[in-house]
Order: C-alpha cells, then sequence, then structure tokens
C-alpha cells in the first residue's frame, strides 16, 4: 500500500531552549530536571493519500514520551485523529503512523515500546495549536535578517530543515501535565517509499 502525507506542522516540548532529544539525542533538558522529554504536536496535512483514500485536509496530532535518550527507545506514542475524520480516514492514520506500511515510521516502530490511538477535537494554526487538552502557542527564534532560525541535518528530526522557536502552554500526555517550553515547526513530506528522517 503507498502513502503519502505533506504539509505543515508545529510541535512543543517540555525541553529548556533549544530540544538536546531531536538536535543531538543528548538528554531530556526539562527546567525541573527531570530526565523524561514531553511532547505534542499537530500536523496539517494539505496533501495526502493513502492508495485511493484521499486525506487531504486533515489535522492529526501526536503525542511523544522519552523516558530518556531518544536513541535508547521506549518510546510512548499516541496518534491523535481528529474527532472529524470518518474511521477510514482513523484506521489509515494508524496504520502509516504505527510503521505498519513503512516509510520513516516504518524505521522507527523498533524505537516505540507502547503505540496507541485517540480521537480528539484538534485545530491548527502556524503559531498555535489545541488538540484535547493540550494548547500551545508557537513562536519562532529569529536571527539578525529577521528570518527564522533553523536547524538542519539534526540527528532526529520531524523534517530535515525545521524552525525553532518557544512554545507557551500545557501539554496533557499520558495521565501527565507538562508546561511547554520549546517549539518547533517545518513543512514535511513523509512517503512510504523513500524519506528523509523524522523524529516521532
Amino acid at each position: 500500500m503507498a502513502w503519502r502525507l505533506k504539509g505543515r506542522y508545529v510541535t512543543a516540548c517540555s525541553c529548556t531552549n533549544v530540544c538536546p532529544c531531536s538536535t543531538a539525542s543528548a538528554p531530556p533538558d526539562n527546567p525541573d530536571g527531570s530526565t523524561n522529554c514531553w511532547g505534542a504536536g499537530v500536523f496539517n496535512v494539505r496533501e495526502g493519500n493513502l492508495d485511493d483514500l484521499d486525506l487531504s485536509g486533515t489535522v492529526l496530532g501526536i503525542k511523544v514520551h522519552y523516558p530518556g535518550l531518544v536513541s535508547d527507545g521506549n518510546w510512548q506514542i499516541a496518534a491523535v485523529v481528529d474527532e472529524g475524520a470518518s474511521s477510514e480516514v482513523a484506521d489509515a492514520f494508524e496504520q502509516i503512523l504505527s510503521g505498519k506500511l513503512g516509510g520513516p515510521f516504518g524505521d522507527m516502530a523498533g524505537l516505540v515500546s507502547q503505540f496507541s490511538v485517540e480521537r480528539a477535537s484538534i485545530s491548527y494554526a502556524d503559531d498555535g495549536v489545541t488538540m484535547g487538552g493540550t494548547s500551545f502557542s508557537y513562536e519562532p527564534l529569529r536571527g539578525p535578517d529577521g528570518s527564522a532560525t533553523m536547524i538542519s541535518n539534526a540527528s532526529f528530526g520531524f523534517a530535515p530543515s525545521f524552525e525553532i522557536g518557544t512554545a507557551a502552554g500545557t501539554m496533557e500526555l499520558f495521565g501527565n501535565a507538562a508546561p511547554t517550553s520549546y517549539g518547533e515547526a517545518a513543512d514535511f513530506e513523509y512517503v512510504s517509499e523513500s524519506h528523509d528522517h523524522v523524529r516521532a
């Protein structure tokens, strides 16, 4: 089965400043000194399909918990499908994000110890998102020329190059509440046949 997802995402996590998990596969850097990274994001799927099933115009959320080094695995992942999506669309996203249909999520499946699917009301904007009990705003860091600060070729990433910034809000993840601190955003394109590295 062939699939493709293209659009833009906004994510946030509990790490301070620049998230060491995605940029260097270093231990999480939380303000409270804990070693868990809690993260959430929303993907605005502007174009997409699974074979003949159209996935365009949908929004998809993700919740993540890294208990230590990202490269050590033991990830806890929840895909959150907008409650307005059909059951057929929800099933397609479950198959894609679980790694059952290959592509980048298939490559990462061995690092995931717990995977689940949830339904919730989701909204997306380039400067902030809501997803069930999670809500945060996003503001990119800017360089001297006013453009967004970018990171490329990170150890783990949702895209080969992505903006970094700050996020303000709260995440509700796996029975825990965590404040957001670090944020990132980028255009994305994921396909089943070939891909650049991504982080889930």
